[in-house]
C-alpha cells in the first residue's frame, strides 16, 4: 500500500483527474447494469411473495396474518439490530479486496440459496409451512442486507462531482427499473394458472441471474483508493448509530423515503387482487400494466437529468407528485363513472401518469439522500459511506413490511382473502393432480372429489350448514389416506368442481370436462391428465372466475380502491412535504459543500 501512496503522489493533477475519469466510467457501467438483477430478485420478494403465499399456499385466515406479522413486525425488529450491524460492519472492513466488494458476493450467493430454498419446498401444510417461511424470510432478510447494503454504500464512493455523482445514480436507478419491469412483467404471465411450477421455475433463473450480476460488480468495479487514516478508524455500534441520528438532514429523507415507499408500491402489491376481481384471473392483463408503469419508469429516468437541470430537483418533486396525484384519482374513478370504465388500456394509461411522477420524485430523492454522505462529512468530517446509506435499504425493507401489513389487513378486513382462497387451493390441487403418475390414481381422484360435492349441494358458503359438511368432508379426507395426501381445504371443493379437465397429447391439451360433470372412466391409461383454473381455450369461464371475481361483493372493491388509491396519495404529498419543509441540501447548498470540503483537503495537505 505504501508503494501505492507514491505512485499517486508521483501523478501531475491532470494525469490523476485523467486516470480517475478513465476508471469512473468503467466503474458506473459495470455498477450500475448489476441493478437489474438486484431489482428483479427483491421484486420477487418484495412484490410477489404475498401473491405466491395468497394464491399458491392453502393457509387459514389465522396462518397467512401470523406469516404477514413474521414478515412485517418481525422482520423489521431483526432489521433493527441487523442493518445497522451490517452497516459498521462494511464500515470497518479492511480486505484487500476492497471495502463493499466482498459483502456484496457473498450477500448475493447465500441469499440466492434461501429464495430458491423458499419457492420450491411446496408441499408443507398448515403451521409448518408458516414456521418454514418464516425461518427462510428472517435468513434471506440478513443475507439479502449484506449485498443491499454494500451495494448502496459503494454509490457515493464511486464520485463525489456533482454530475457525475447524478449521471451513476440516474444509470442505478435507469437499470434497477429494467430489472423490476422485467420481474414484475414476466411472473404473473408464468405463474398465473400454474403458480407453484411457476415460481419454482422463475425463482432458480432469477437467482442465477441475480449471482451472476453481482459477480460482475465484484469483480469488475474498482473500489476508490481509502486513505490510510479512514482505514484505521475502529468501528462500533454505538459510534455507527451516533453517526446517523445525528445528521438531521439523512433522518428527514429517511421519514420522507419511508412515506414515499410504502405509497409507492401499494398499488403494485394490489394489483393482481384488483385485476382478477374487476376483470379477470389472468396474468397477461398484469403484464401489460406493469410494462406501461416500467416503460415509463425507465423513460422518465432517461429525462430526469435533462428535466433537473431546467427545474432544479426542488421544483420537479412538486409537479412529480402532482402528476401521480391526478393518476392516483383517475384509476380511483375507474369502473364507477361510465366516462372511465374498467378497461386494461385505461388502467395502463392512468398507470403512465402514476409512474411518471413516482420515478421523478424518486430520482430526485436518491440524489437528495447520496448527498447526506458530504453533508455528514461537511459537518463531523467523516463520510462514512456504509453507515450513511445503511438507512436506504432499511427504509426500503420496512416500507415492504408496511406495506406486507397493509395488505395483510386490508385483505382479511374486506373478506378479500377468504375469498381468494378457492384460487389457492384450485393451483395447488392443480399442482397435486399434475405430479399423479397413474390414470388410475387420477380416477380415483376424481371420484372422490364429485362424491364430496354431494355433499354441498343446495349449501351456501359462509352459513352453518355449509361449514358442518366441510366438517364432515375433512373428517373423510383425512380418514382416506390416499386422499390426505393431497392437503385438499374441504372449504373450497365446491371451486375443484368447476376445475377443468385437459388431456394432455403430445404439445397439445383438449378440454375432458369439468371435475363435477366428469365421467371418471373417461380417464384412459394411455394418456396423462391435468386440471386447468385459469383461461379456457374454449371461451368457457374459468373456475378462478367463477369463485373469485363472480363471488366478489361491493365492500371488497371498495377497500381495494381505497387501499390502492387513497393511501399513497397521502403517503406521496406526506413524503413531499417532509421533504419541502425539512430537507436544506439543494444544488447551491451542496455546491458550497463541496467547495468547503476542498478547501479542508487542501489544507491538510500543505500540513502534511
Amino acid at each position: 500500500m505504501e508503494a501505492k501512496t507514491i505512485v499517486r503522489a508521483a501523478l501531475s493533477p491532470q494525469e490523476a483527474e485523467q486516470q480517475r475519469k478513465k476508471q469512473f466510467e468503467r466503474n458506473k457501467w459495470l455498477y450500475s447494469s448489476s441493478g437489474v438483477g438486484r431489482d428483479m430478485i427483491y421484486q420477487l420478494i418484495g412484490s410477489f411473495l404475498l401473491i405466491y403465499i395468497q394464491f399458491g399456499v392453502s393457509l387459514t385466515l389465522a396462518q397467512f396474518t401470523m406469516l404477514s406479522l413474521v414478515i412485517g413486525v418481525g422482520g423489521r425488529i431483526w432489521d433493527a439490530i441487523n442493518d445497522p450491524l451490517m452497516g459498521a460492519i462494511i464500515e470497518g472492513t479492511h480486505m484487500r479486496w476492497g471495502k463493499f466488494k466482498p459483502w456484496i458476493l457473498i450477500g448475493a450467493i447465500s441469499s440466492g440459496i434461501l429464495i430458491i430454498c423458499m419457492f420450491c419446498i411446496q408441499s408443507i401444510p398448515g403451521w409448518q409451512f408458516v414456521l418454514f417461511m418464516s425461518v427462510m424470510y428472517l435468513l434471506w432478510e440478513a443475507t439479502f442486507t449484506m449485498n443491499d447494503i454494500g451495494y448502496w454504500a459503494m454509490l457515493p464512493s464511486l464520485s463525489s462531482v456533482n454530475k457525475e455523482r447524478n449521471t451513476v445514480t440516474t444509470m442505478t436507478v435507469l437499470f434497477a427499473g429494467i430489472g423490476a419491469i422485467i420481474a414484475q412483467g414476466v411472473i404473473p404471465m408464468v405463474t398465473v394458472g400454474d403458480v407453484r411450477a411457476g415460481y419454482r421455475l422463475v425463482s432458480i433463473v432469477l437467482v442465477i441471474i441475480f449471482i451472476g450480476s453481482q459477480a460482475m460488480t465484484s469483480l469488475g468495479v474498482k473500489e476508490t483508493y481509502r486513505p490510510k487514516t479512514e482505514k484505521s478508524e475502529k468501528v462500533s455500534l454505538k459510534w455507527m448509530w451516533k453517526t446517523i441520528i445525528r445528521n438531521d438532514q439523512i433522518l428527514w429523507m429517511t421519514l420522507s423515503m419511508l412515506f414515499y415507499n410504502i405509497g409507492s408500491i401499494l398499488l403494485i402489491a394490489l394489483a393482481a387482487n384488483l385485476l382478477y376481481m374487476e376483470m379477470s384471473y389472468n396474468g397477461t392483463f398484469f403484464f401489460y400494466v406493469v410494462c406501461a408503469y416500467g416503460i415509463t419508469n425507465v423513460a422518465v429516468n432517461i429525462l430526469y437529468p435533462w428535466l433537473v437541470g431546467k427545474l432544479g430537483r426542488r421544483k420537479l418533486q412538486s409537479i412529480s407528485i402532482a402528476v401521480a396525484v391526478i393518476g392516483y384519482l383517475l384509476l380511483g374513478a375507474m369502473g364507477w363513472i361510465s366516462a372511465f370504465p374498467f378497461t386494461i388500456s385505461l388502467m395502463c394509461a392512468f398507470c403512465v401518469l402514476i409512474s411518471a411522477g413516482q420515478a421523478l420524485f424518486y430520482m430526485a430523492s436518491i440524489v437528495n439522500m447520496t448527498n447526506c454522505t458530504e453533508y455528514n462529512d461537511y459537518k463531523f468530517g467523516e463520510r462514512n459511506e456504509a453507515v450513511v446509506s445503511t438507512l436506504r435499504p432499511f427504509v426500503v425493507k420496512f416500507a415492504t413490511a408496511m406495506q406486507t401489513l397493509l395488505t395483510t389487513i386490508v385483505l382479511a378486513l374486506s373478506g378479500v382473502f377468504l375469498l381468494s382462497q378457492s384460487i389457492s387451493t384450485l393451483e395447488t390441487q392443480r399442482d397435486f393432480f399434475a405430479k399423479i403418475a397413474s390414470p388410475t390414481e387420477q380416477r380415483y381422484y376424481v371420484t372422490q372429489i364429485q362424491a364430496y360435492l354431494g355433499e354441498y349441494e343446495g349449501l351456501t358458503i359462509g352459513t352453518e350448514a355449509f361449514d358442518a359438511a366441510a366438517g364432515r368432508i375433512g373428517d373423510r379426507i383425512i380418514a382416506d389416506e390416499r386422499m390426505a395426501n393431497y392437503q385438499i381445504d374441504p372449504q373450497y371443493i365446491p371451486a375443484l368442481g368447476d376445475a377443468m379437465i385437459l388431456k394432455q397429447t403430445g404439445s397439445t391439451a383438449v378440454e375432458v370436462g369439468r371435475v363435477s360433470a366428469l365421467d371418471a372412466a373417461a380417464l384412459t391409461e394411455d394418456s396423462h391428465y391435468t386440471l386447468e383454473v385459469g383461461g379456457l381455450k374454449s371461451g368457457a369461464e374459468s373456475a378462478a372466475n367463477l369463485h373469485f371475481r363472480d363471488k366478489s361483493t361491493l365492500s371488497m372493491r371498495i377497500w381495494l380502491r381505497i387501499a390502492v388509491v387513497a393511501a399513497p396519495i397521502v403517503l406521496l404529498i406526506g413524503a413531499l412535504i417532509t421533504q419541502k419543509r425539512k430537507f436544506i441540501i439543494d444544488e447551491e447548498y451542496y455546491d458550497m459543500m463541496l467547495e468547503e470540503l476542498d478547501k479542508r483537503q487542501r489544507a491538510q495537505s500543505h500540513e502534511s
